[in-house]
C-alpha cells in the first residue's frame, strides 16, 4: 500500500507543486487588499450593499449585507465562501475521478491488481493518495493565511483561522470523495461520476445562493450541501453541526459505496 501511495505521490509532484504554489499566491493577493479596503470600507460598504441583493448573497452566503472592514466579513467573502472552495472543489473533481479512472482508462489497474494487492487495498492506498494531496496543498495554504494575518491587520483567533481552512479544504474535498466513490462502485457510475459531482458542487452552490431569493428553493437547497457550508460561523468560533453532520455522512457513504462495489464489479 505505501509503495502504491508513494507511486501516485511522486507523479503527481510536478501538478501538486504548481497546486500548492497557485493557492499561496491567490490567497496572499487576496488577504494583500485588506488595508486597501479597510481604508476606504465607508465607500466600498456602501457600494457592495448597492448591488442587487442576489450578487451579494453569491459573495457573502446569504447576508444580504456585510462590513468590510471587518476582518470577519473581508475573509469569508473574498476568500473562504467562494474563492477557495471553487478552486479547491476543481482539484477535488479532477482528482476524484482520475485517481481510478486514468488506470482504468490506461489499462494499467489489471497490472496493479496482478500484484499481491487486494482490491480493498489499491482502493484504501489511492483514496489516501487523494487526502494526503489535499493535505499538503492545505498546508501550505494554512501557512500562508495564519503568516498573514496579523501583519496585515486581518485579527482573527489564530485557532478560528485554522479551523476556517481545515473546515473549506473538508468540504471542497467532499465532493472528490463522491466522485472518487462514483468511478469505484459500478461502470454506470463511473461514467457519470464527474457530471454528478459538478451538479453538487457547482449546482448546489447556486441553489444555496439563490434560495433566499425565491421561497421554492428553501426547501430544495437544504439537499445542496453549499447550504451547509457557512465558514463566517467559523471564524466566528460558532459550531457547524449541520455542516459536520454532512461531512461525516459524506466520508460514511464514499467508503461503502467505493468498498463494496469495487470488490465486486468487473474491470473495463
Amino acid at each position: 500500500m505505501i509503495a502504491v501511495i508513494l507511486w501516485e505521490l511522486r507523479r503527481r509532484r510536478g501538478v501538486l507543486i504548481w497546486w500548492c504554489l497557485g493557492s499561496a499566491i491567490l490567497i496572499a493577493g487576496i488577504m494583500s487588499i485588506y488595508p486597501a479596503i479597510h481604508h476606504q470600507a465607508d465607500q466600498l460598504n456602501k457600494v457592495f450593499n448597492q448591488l442587487p441583493e442576489g450578487l451579494r448573497q453569491f459573495k457573502t452566503g446569504g447576508a444580504t449585507s456585510i462590513n468590510l472592514a471587518d476582518p470577519m466579513a473581508f475573509l469569508n467573502s473574498q476568500l473562504f465562501y467562494v474563492t477557495l472552495p471553487i478552486l479547491w472543489i476543481i482539484l477535488a473533481l479532477s482528482r476524484g475521478s482520475a485517481v481510478l479512472g486514468r488506470e482504468e482508462q490506461s489499462h494499467t489497474l489489471e497490472l496493479l491488481l496482478a500484484r499481491p494487492l487486494s482490491r480493498s487495498r489499491l482502493l484504501v492506498s489511492k483514496a489516501l493518495a487523494l487526502i494526503l494531496e489535499f493535505v499538503a496543498v492545505g498546508l501550505v495554504a494554512l501557512a500562508v493565511i495564519v503568516g498573514l494575518a496579523p501583519s496585515l491587520g486581518l485579527h482573527i483567533s489564530t485557532w478560528h483561522l485554522v479551523l476556517a481552512t481545515l473546515y473549506t479544504l473538508a468540504f471542497s474535498l467532499s465532493f472528490g470523495l463522491i466522485a472518487f466513490a462514483l468511478q469505484a462502485s459500478s461502470s454506470l457510475t463511473r461514467r457519470a461520476a464527474s457530471a454528478i459531482a459538478i451538479l453538487l458542487s457547482f449546482g448546489g452552490y447556486l441553489v444555496a445562493s439563490l434560495s433566499s431569493l425565491t421561497h421554492w428553493l428553501i426547501n430544495p437547497a437544504k439537499l445542496a450541501p453549499y447550504h451547509y457550508f457557512t465558514p463566517d460561523k467559523v471564524l466566528n468560533g460558532q459550531p457547524v453541526h449541520g455542516l459536520d453532520i454532512y461531512l461525516l455522512g459524506i466520508v460514511v457513504l464514499s467508503v461503502l459505496i467505493s468498498y463494496f462495489g469495487f470488490r465486486r464489479r468487473d474491470i473495463d
